[in-house]
């Protein structure tokens, strides 16, 4: 059961990683603040 929690976690966690990967990515390609804050909106709504 431990061992099924872990993957879970460690699922959760890359997961994670990879959302903050794509939001950064979002802020190096936006020229404005206001254009990537509506960027970063549209890909947490999704």
């Amino acid at each position: 059961m431990d061992e099924e929690m872990n993957v879970g976690e460690l699922l959760k966690e890359v997961a994670e990683e990879n959302q903050t990967r794509k939001i950064l990515e979002i802020l190096r390609d936006c020229e404005t603040l206001e254009d990537a804050i509506e960027k970063v909106k549209a890909l947490l709504n999704k």
